[in-house]
Parts: structure tokens; sequence; C-alpha cells
């Protein structure tokens, strides 16, 4: 098994993300994989002349070895002005297995590059919130009202038990948002419960939530994260 499998994950600026996926494969990844999606933050304004403003954002998955993470990482980071308020930020998280990248081949002792990143800051976690469409600005505002930064919404499709499948004979996919939310450790739970409250995921249908441990965040403006 390999365990310097790293998935890293930047969220940046829209049109940015080809001068940052040039840089990462310049600094030794492969290639990557662009999602679009929007993203709210809170040095960026909801508002303008009134009306409501889409910050459009780019996400970047890219596999990565964590003998090149660093590298990858920092390059990600300067080419995406990351850590600059509205711009974006980036993690990494560990993959237990990585199929059609056969080349990324286990490198023993070359697995001490995200602890060296995190920068003296506490560990962060990756809240992943599936709902449906239209209830996102709800999860936005709940995180935010608990201490969260801010969040990064993805569209989808999803189809549970408790949802109708077809209509007329008509097969429904019904549509989904899937919010990334970067918080700090200590935040987790009272962000979490935020969330569940706020779109009621106790009850059929109406999402889910988990949450998963992330390695090394850079590009993050911590002097505005108020750690206690």
């Amino acid at each position: 098994m390999n365990l310097n499998h790293r998935l890293m994950i930047a969220i940046v600026k829209r049109g940015h993300s080809r001068q940052v996926i040039d840089a990462a494969k310049k600094a030794g990844a492969d290639g990557a994989t662009i999602v679009y999606g929007e993203g709210v933050g809170r040095n960026e304004k909801p508002t303008f002349l009134g009306l409501p403003v889409t910050h459009e954002k780019d996400v970047i998955f890219i596999a990565v070895d964590g003998s090149n993470e660093t590298a990858i990482a920092s390059a990600v980071s300067k080419s995406g002005k990351l850590g600059k308020p509205g711009y974006g930020l980036g993690f990494t998280v560990h993959l237990n297995k990585l199929l059609g990248v056969p080349h990324l081949k286990e490198m023993p002792g070359l697995q001490k590059g995200a602890k060296e990143m995190k920068q003296g800051y506490e560990d962060f976690q990756l809240i992943v919130t599936i709902v449906n469409t239209g209830d996102s600005q709800k999860v936005i505002k709940a995180a935010a009202d608990a201490g969260a930064e801010g969040g990064t919404i993805l569209n989808g499709r999803g189809t549970g038990v408790n949802e109708q499948r077809t209509f007329m004979n008509f097969t429904i996919d019904p549509e989904k948002d899937v919010i990334l939310t970067l918080v700090p450790s200590s935040y987790t739970d009272k962000v979490v419960s935020s969330i569940e409250q706020a779109v009621d995921l106790n009850a059929p249908g109406r999402g889910i939530a988990f949450l998963i441990d992330v390695e090394n965040v850079f590009g993050v403006n911590h002097s505005s994260l108020d750690f206690k």
C-alpha cells in the first residue's frame, strides 16, 4: 500500500485555474481536474448595488505524491494568490488507495511534508454537506454564524431511498448542492450542529454531512481566524 498518496484540493478564483495547474505541473504534478463552483467568504461582499453577487470559483483536484506535496502546494499558493482575501485556499487529504496513476510509487521516508507546512496553526477539518438545491445558502449562513470563514458550493445530482425516482415514466435525478467548509478542529462541533439545525439533516431526504481530516492547509488568511 502506498502511504504517500495525497489529494490536493485548491479552491481558486475563476479564471486562475489554468495558471495554477501550469505551476503545479512545473512543481511535479501530472495534471488536474477542474470542477466549477461558487464560493462565499467572510471577506467577500454578498451583494453589489443591492443585487446578489455570485462568487465563481474553480475547484482543482490534484493527485500528488507526498514527496512533492510541499513544492506543489507552494507553487499553487503563489500562482493562485491564495491567502489574499477572496482568492481562495488549498488543502490536502490522505488517500488510502489511488487508482489510475500507476507511476506514483511509494517513496519511503518522504512523508513529513504535511507536518512541515502546518506553520504552527491548529488542525483543520473539512465538512462536506450534501443538501437539496436551494438549501446551500442556509448551510453557508449556519456555518458562518458558528464561526466558519465561508464555503464553496458544487452542484450535483443524487438519488436516495426517500426520494421519488420516476414521474410519468421519466427518471428524476434530484439536484443537489455539495458544500465544502474548511474549519479549525476546535470549531467543528459547533459548525456541524449549526448546519444540522439549519437544514434539519435528521429528516428523511434533507441531506447528509460528514467530516474529513485535513493534513495540510495552505493559502488561508489566518489573521482573520480567531482561535480560542
